[in-house]
């Protein structure tokens, strides 16, 4: 999806196997350094797709990535991208739009100081398509617009209702998801492009029937930047609408353990999730019931400022790690939200 204007061209839909949507898929990509030009498949354990076909990545140069999601050829749809490992690298969707009847996922990765670096990372998509629950998404295609309905082909509501974006100041949107407004629920955002920057939810909470979602996005270097976004909101269920699955609002930055509130945190096996400190800016999700062996994990960072946020690993004997940094790559405390999906 680099935009509208390049000319995609639709194609007939499939009959998802696993999911209520077109499509969906996720993947590790563990070989930052994969051969230029290259294919390799990621590990079955942590690459999925909801019509069997198996994903593969590819290096285009360095920190630049093309995920090739077959059978997924459909316009729509969104993706999130988040960097994987200890390091204080960042991650963002470039584009993704249909190849024949494949879907190609771009991804960029840079350094702190914003030079593109070989990194790993994970990264989703889900084309959604029928109502029911709560749940949302939008592609922010327009970073200085005051106010807008989000891209019909590239947004989705539950309810069926069109979805806005509104622009409160440089790299600060509020998105409008309509009837599915309550107190709970999870959010997760990404940047667009191939441009050097960040972006964040700041909160979320109801207004009337509606949710909305304040989001601010940022230069690497920590400066308020307009920029596009990719935004999904999911109350109940997976940001791919898939279970078994897990999310979680960590918001006691500096407590040793705890568990987080009930309304923003889910998992689908009925047990409760819990989070705890290892150090400076290092958590670990307990997530009881999930098969933490496969699967995608996504984090957000959440807060006004310009710290950020990326998980480091996932195994059922650890839970979900997530590491998060001050702009300028420094550890540091601060509240993110993590999704589990398989």
């Amino acid at each position: 999806m680099v935009a509208l204007a390049v000319g995609m061209i639709a194609l007939a839909p499939f009959t998802a196997h696993a999911a209520p949507s077109r499509g969906y898929a996720y993947v590790w990509a563990n070989q930052a350094s994969a051969p230029l030009n290259t294919p390799y498949t990621p590990s079955g354990y942590y690459s999925a797709n909801s019509t069997g076909a198996a994903n593969s990545v590819v290096r285009t140069g360095t920190g630049q990535y093309t995920v090739r999601m077959p059978r997924l050829g459909l316009l729509g749809g969104t993706v999130h991208v988040t960097a994987y490992g200890a390091t204080s690298h960042s991650c963002n969707v470039s584009s993704w739009y249909p190849v024949g009847d494949r879907l190609d996922v771009h991804v960029r990765c840079f350094t702190p100081s914003g030079y593109r670096a070989n990194t790993r990372f994970t990264a989703s998509f889900v084309n959604a398509s029928s109502l029911g629950g709560r749940f949302g998404y939008v592609w922010a295609d327009r970073p200085t617009a005051g106010s807008y309905t989000a891209s019909t082909t590239y947004q989705f509501n539950s309810t069926g209702a069109a979805n806005t974006v509104t622009r409160g100041g440089v790299g600060q949107y509020t998105v409008r998801f309509p009837n599915i407004g309550s107190s709970a629920g999870h959010v997760q955002a990404t940047a667009y492009g191939d441009v050097q920057a960040r972006c964040k939810v700041v909160n979320w909470y109801p207004s009337g029937t509606s949710q909305l979602v304040n989001v601010r996005c940022f230069t690497l270097g920590g400066a308020l930047r307009d920029t596009r976004f990719t935004l999904t909101y999911a109350r109940g269920t997976s940001i791919l609408r898939t279970a078994p699955a897990a999310y979680a609002w960590a918001n006691q930055p500096t407590a040793g353990s705890y568990t987080p509130a009930t309304a923003y945190q889910y998992n689908s096996t009925g047990n409760t999730n819990r989070i705890t400190r290892h150090g400076v800016g290092v958590y670990r999700v307990w997530t009881p019931g999930m098969p933490l062996g496969y699967g995608d994990v996504q984090v957000t960072a959440y807060g006004s400022d310009s710290r950020h946020c990326k998980v480091d690993y996932w195994t059922p004997s650890t839970g979900i790690q997530v590491r998060c940094f001050t702009a300028w790559g420094t550890p540091a405390d601060t509240q993110y939200d993590v999704s589990f999906a398989r």
